[in-house]
């Protein structure tokens, strides 16, 4: 029985155990699942926050852009738009002052420049005809000369050796002949001098004497004359080679007179880079500013008077070769900015990284045609040279606004209409500087 007793309190012990840890794992589970629901609640009202954050800053962006767009790019535009129908009166007015200025600018140069090489051309024409016109005073001449010999002389130009710019100078090979009636002791083919030239070899050919006292002398000589070239329309100048011929002695000994026949030149006559355009001669008379000493020329009049024969030659650029060689760099970045300009406007790219090349093209084209001038004249070269340049830049400006208004205004029909506008006024002032400039200089 004893036994029985012992056995039943085991039994209810552990009846008492196993209830135990039933309430223990209930409660463990309550816990867990109190643990779990505060964890939910506690990352439901986290998301509800970072959702109301993020929906609050969104509405501030959108108040922000709201507030930064202007009224004319408020609504996107759509596909379908034309481009005409996005330029508002505040573009009109950007493009027509832009477009007014720039075309003002350019045109004006344009305008001066054909204006100064024009100018220059007739000038050329003015100082031809006042070289073979006698300037001084007719009866002061006929009264110092009224016991003179008269020498009948002209020239015959055989070959230009040399002409060099930057030297300034040029080499004549050329004959001269003399003619006079009495006066044995005049000797003409040594007695004469080449104003501003070094007579580098001469040659007596003939010197004959006929019955009737009629002297007659041929010289052959080869001279360097020195002379300032003219270069306001290099590489399509013109130039006027003149040959002086002076008396060594005085006019009251010597008074020249011009041969019909003098200033002919030699029908194969070639002048490198250069044609022949005419040829002249006359007799004139030269009039020192001081009397030299001379007795005679301190009584009468304070100034010594010489004859002087001219012997003319104009010349001009044969074709456009050296104009192209001057200006085929430039030639090539132009195009370059224009090309970096049209795949601005059509293609929505930014180009604006292509246009250093071309300043660099633009200078090592100024350099080339300096090295060809002894000195840069306010001409041709120099207005090619800056036109140039400004197309370049007017170019970059360009692409720097279409970028700006693509990015700022998001208004890429604007962009593409006003880049249009551009390319095609930059096109056709190019097309016009580049024809007008080189045929207002080489107009014959």
């Amino acid at each position: 029985m004893a036994d029985g007793f012992i056995k039943d309190g085991q039994n209810a012990k552990t009846s008492m155990s196993s209830s135990e840890a039933e309430k223990k794992v209930i409660a463990d589970d309550s816990v867990t699942e109190k643990r779990a629901k505060a964890d939910d609640g506690e990352a439901e009202k986290k998301v509800i926050a970072d959702d109301s954050v993020t929906e609050k800053r969104a509405k501030a962006d959108d108040g922000v852009s709201e507030k930064n767009a202007p009224d004319e790019v408020k609504t996107s535009p759509t596909p379908t738009a034309s481009a005409a129908a996005k330029i508002t009166p505040k573009h009109k007015k950007m493009i027509a002052i832009g477009m007014f200025v720039y075309l003002a600018l350019m045109g004006s140069f344009l305008i001066y420049a054909c204006i100064t090489l024009i100018s220059d051309k007739m000038g050329e024409e003015k100082y031809w005809e006042s070289a073979l016109t006698p300037w001084q005073d007719t009866e002061k001449v006929d009264s110092i000369s009224k016991d003179a010999t008269h020498v009948t002389m002209g020239t015959y130009i055989i070959d230009f050796k040399d002409m060099n710019l930057d030297d300034s100078d040029f080499e004549v090979v050329a004959r001269v002949w003399f003619k006079w009636k009495g006066d044995d002791d005049l000797d003409m083919a040594h007695n004469f001098t080449v104003y501003r030239g070094a007579i580098n070899k001469l040659t007596v050919i003939e010197d004959t004497t006929d019955e009737e006292d009629n002297h007659y002398q041929l010289v052959s000589f080869d001279v360097t004359i020195s002379k300032a070239f003219w270069t306001v329309r290099f590489p399509l100048e013109s130039h006027q080679l003149k040959m002086y011929i002076q008396s060594e002695w005085n006019l009251a000994r010597v008074i020249f007179e011009n041969d019909p026949e003098s200033g002919t030149l030699n029908s194969s006559i070639d002048i490198s880079g250069f044609k022949v355009l005419r040829a002249a001669s006359c007799a004139l008379t030269y009039k020192y500013p001081i009397a030299m000493g001379n007795p005679l020329a301190e009584k009468e009049t304070g100034h010594l008077y010489i004859a002087e024969h001219l012997t003319e030659v104009e010349i001009n650029r044969n074709g456009f070769s050296l104009y192209l060689m001057c200006f085929i760099a430039m030639f090539g970045t132009t195009i370059w900015a224009l090309i970096a300009l049209f795949i601005c406007t059509y293609h929505r790219v930014d180009p604006l990284g292509m246009l250093p090349g071309a300043l660099f093209g633009t200078v090592s084209n100024v350099m080339i045609g300096a090295n060809k001038v002894p000195a840069m004249q306010n001409g041709l070269l120099l207005f090619m040279n800056v036109f140039g340049i400004a197309t370049i830049l007017s170019t970059a400006i360009t692409i720097i606004s279409i970028n700006r208004i693509r990015s700022k205004y998001e208004d890429r029909a604007f962009a593409k209409q006003f880049g249009k506008m551009m390319f095609y006024t930059e096109v056709t002032l190019v097309v016009l500087g580049n024809v007008l400039m080189p045929v207002s200089a080489y107009l014959q």
